[in-house]
């Protein structure tokens, strides 16, 4: 009786996999279709996006979700995975071509469940763009008990938001 209810709590207590990128795309967009790309951003372009964005890249590879009505582009739903603490999170940050943030989905999250931040916390994400990147303690709050989450967020947004804007924007129109 003791090992099954350790096997129960054990089982619980880390994350995984949450929702399928593909998923994820189709809640947001039910009526659309996408297209994916992987894709390397050059030293020049990453420079760029660190420099403006203040932050750093540790890949120049990724993944965009090219999502479409018809033929036209409307948004790309780029991936980011990066570590948390210990363990690793991915994230899908949603934008329009202007690189403004329509929506993030956590995709898998393999550190414990409750450092995930609240959907209410990732609203404050919405709308944020490369006028107005988000920066916690500035224009986006800090969560007590989720403080490395909440950066990890906030930093591959920014990120998302550089590559948008100057790599996304020129290769895919």
């Amino acid at each position: 009786m003791h090992i099954l209810i350790f096997l129960l709590i054990f089982s619980f207590s880390y994350g995984g996999l949450l929702i399928k990128p593909e998923e994820a795309i189709k809640k947001i967009f039910p009526d659309y279709s996408f297209e994916k790309k992987s894709f390397m951003i050059d030293r020049k372009t990453k420079s760029l996006i660190q420099k403006k964005f203040r932050t750093k890249l540790k890949s120049s590879i990724f993944r965009v979700y090219l999502i479409k009505k018809g033929s036209e582009i409307k948004a790309y739903g780029l991936l980011h995975s990066h570590r948390v603490r210990t363990k690793k999170e991915t994230i899908l940050i949603v934008m329009d071509k202007n690189c403004s943030v329509l929506d993030i989905e956590v995709i898998a999250f393999y550190e414990p469940p409750e450092y995930i931040p609240p959907e209410k916390w990732i609203k404050n994400l919405k709308g944020k763009n490369p006028e107005t990147p988000p920066v916690i303690k500035k224009n986006i709050p800090n969560i007590t008990g989720a403080t490395l989450s909440s950066r990890a967020i906030a930093d591959a947004t920014r990120q998302a938001i550089g590559i948008c804007e100057f790599y996304l924007k020129e290769r895919f129109r």
